[in-house]
């Protein structure tokens, strides 16, 4: 039997508008984990989130956090990168206070520091002088639609995915991916197939092997439909 791995995107991909996770979203997950897929949750959000939802949901129990750059599975927790959050932190209160706020997460973050957008600021613009400030520091800066993230270059999903796939002991024969931002193009281009809603941006969009007609979990539900009539496995020999 092939050995397939599902990556997830959590908000607005598992979650509606609001970010709720509904019961059709976990009869969607089980009906994959039934067919024998890997299903592991790849979020933005911190760590412990992440491997809080992955251990009460059905999932492989390997999680994903930061933008790739924390992968665990409740006995093993893997750090994919360096830097010194309170420097950023310190930054952007000096220079980016007009943008961007400090969130609650960060208490809980090892590698991707978030910051939520001030309200009635445009993103593009927030996104634009974060990555003015932030990349003359060596940093990356990626907007995920519910947050600005900045960590170092090299971590991101895809890195994520490929240590998740280690720690799921290897051997897989296909790969799907499943997001909606631009902090999952990274993981699209890593699996053999890969998929978002309705409502992720076009340069997203331009990206994915299938785009779902529905946005948010609604996408999600048919995209799981989808890879259940075969997109997400490897044609049997």
């Amino acid at each position: 039997m092939a050995r397939v791995a599902v990556f997830v995107d959590v908000d607005w991909t598992l979650t509606d508008r609001e970010r709720r996770i509904s019961s059709r979203v976990v009869e969607a997950l089980e009906r994959l984990q039934r067919e024998g897929y890997f299903v592991v949750l790849a979020s933005a959000t911190a760590y412990p989130i992440v491997y809080g939802l992955s251990r009460y949901l059905p999932t492989s129990g390997v999680a994903v956090g930061e933008n790739g750059g924390v992968v665990g599975d409740g006995r093993r927790l893997e750090i994919l990168g360096r830097i010194d959050k309170e420097l950023v932190l310190r930054v952007a209160r000096e220079r980016l206070s007009c943008c961007l706020e400090d969130s609650w997460q960060n208490l809980f973050r090892f590698v991707d520091v978030t910051f939520a957008l001030r309200k009635g600021v445009d993103p593009g613009y927030a996104v634009g002088e974060a990555r003015h400030v932030f990349g003359a520091m060596g940093l990356e800066v990626k907007y995920s639609g519910v947050a600005l993230h900045v960590h170092p270059p090299g971590v991101n999903k895809g890195v994520g995915l490929r240590k998740a796939l280690e720690m799921l002991g290897g051997g897989f024969d296909y790969v799907v991916a499943v997001g909606d931002s631009e902090v999952d193009v990274d993981m699209f281009r890593v699996a053999d197939f890969s998929a978002c809603p309705a409502h992720a941006p076009e340069e997203v969009k331009k990206e994915a092997s299938y785009v779902a007609k529905a946005p948010y979990s609604d996408g999600f539900l048919e995209i799981v439909d989808v890879v259940l009539r075969g997109a997400g496995k490897p044609a049997k020999e």
